[in-house]
């Protein structure tokens, strides 16, 4: 086991972005929460949400919803950053919709090189993915916004109405 963990570490210093690396060296070489804080700035942008590829599948600058996400995700990893956090939620709530959800992805990520599933139209509607995560990591956190509260609602509404066979939207 110690082989392919060396293995995967030396992968890891030889390919992974700085964000990885840092990530890497706080779970397995006592790395610092900090230098993960600094290298997550990087990606968040001067709307609070956050892009620039920190999905690597959505090449757009731009925030979008799912690396929101993904930000929420190292930061209940690392401890949260209150700073962070509320900027996130800020964006947030300029792309819910009526409904109180967030879409899977905005349209500014169509003129960016993206996987074929990040493809949507003009006005994409909310979905369960991913508001439903960012609704839960932030309850998880603790982190008190007014975001949540509609999210909330908008998740319990969707799954009441799911049907059998719509499992991946959950």
């Amino acid at each position: 086991m110690a082989n392919v963990f060396t293995r995967a570490e030396t992968f890891i210093w030889n390919n992974a972005r700085l964000l990885e690396r840092r990530l890497f060296a706080f779970h397995f070489r006592g790395g610092s929460r900090e230098d993960v804080l600094a290298a997550l700035r990087a990606y968040q942008n001067q709307d609070g949400g956050f892009g620039q590829a920190l999905e690597p599948d959505i090449r757009c600058p731009d925030s979008q919803p799912v690396p929101v996400q993904h930000a929420l995700e190292m930061l209940d990893a690392v401890g949260p950053d209150a700073a962070m956090i509320g900027r996130a939620c800020d964006f947030l709530a300029t792309i819910t919709t009526a409904e109180g959800g967030v879409p899977f992805v905005l349209p500014t990520a169509q003129p960016y090189p993206h996987a074929p599933w990040w493809e949507t139209g003009d006005n994409p509607p909310a979905a369960l993915n991913p508001t439903a995560a960012l609704a839960g990591l932030l309850h998880k956190i603790g982190f008190a916004h007014p975001w949540p509260t509609p999210a909330t609602a908008f998740c319990w509404a969707r799954i009441a109405a799911l049907h059998p066979g719509a499992m991946h939207n959950l």
